[in-house]
């Protein structure tokens, strides 16, 4: 009966591992694969194969923390799609720039390498007679655009305190913090909205 209880246990774990690598999507394989560690120890005991057991011993934490990061990642990027369009949280990855009035921060056509975040002052969407203040994040777009142009002209109409961040530094805290380009994505969304570019609600 004990023997026949392990080879139980035993059909189990490789069940469940078949499971985990045949699953699509990365929790069910996690938690698949952690049943399936936890069934092999037992199984493992249950036939004095020390080594197996050794062995799953280490995966089962690994996959365990490998778990816990996609669940905190999940919660992190869903809390990130519920929170306002302020970009405070871009300034540490930005640089100081100073505009005088007139200034040009941008211009329709030229080639795009950086988007800024007015700190202080006044600018003009040249292009729509548009002023904008303290607040604004502007270029994010071109990271996106298939020509890499600007699509506006940005002057100052007052002195302007700006942070700066390059493209390059864009798109490496995408690729290294999936949470900071889900928002940039999010924010670049909102955006586009606000301008009646996109439509709110699918037709």
């Amino acid at each position: 009966m004990q023997v026949l209880s392990a080879e139980v246990i035993g059909v189990a774990a490789a069940a469940a591992s078949l499971y985990a690598a045949y699953s699509r999507t990365i929790i069910p394989l996690r938690v698949a694969a952690i049943v399936a560690n936890a069934l092999a120890m037992m199984y493992s005991l249950a036939h004095g194969t020390y080594p197996t057991f050794a062995l799953n011993a280490v995966l089962l934490p690994l996959n365990g923390w490998r778990l816990y990061l996609m669940v905190k990642l999940i919660r992190d990027t869903d809390a990130a799609s519920k929170g306002d369009m302020n970009v405070d949280w871009l300034l540490p990855y930005t640089r100081p720039r100073h505009f005088k009035p007139d200034d040009l921060i941008m211009a329709r056509g030229e080639y795009a390498t950086a988007a800024f975040y007015i700190v202080t002052g006044e600018v003009e969407l040249v292009e729509r007679n548009e002023t904008l203040g303290s607040g604004t994040l502007l270029g994010e777009i071109g990271l996106f655009a298939p020509d890499g142009r600007r699509t506006m002209t940005v002057r100052c109409k007052t002195a302007v305190e700006a942070a700066m961040i390059d493209y390059d530094r864009f798109k490496e805290l995408c690729f290294q913090n999936p949470q900071f380009g889900f928002r940039l994505l999010h924010l670049v969304v909102a955006r586009l909205q606000a301008s009646n570019e996109l439509p709110r609600t699918a037709s």
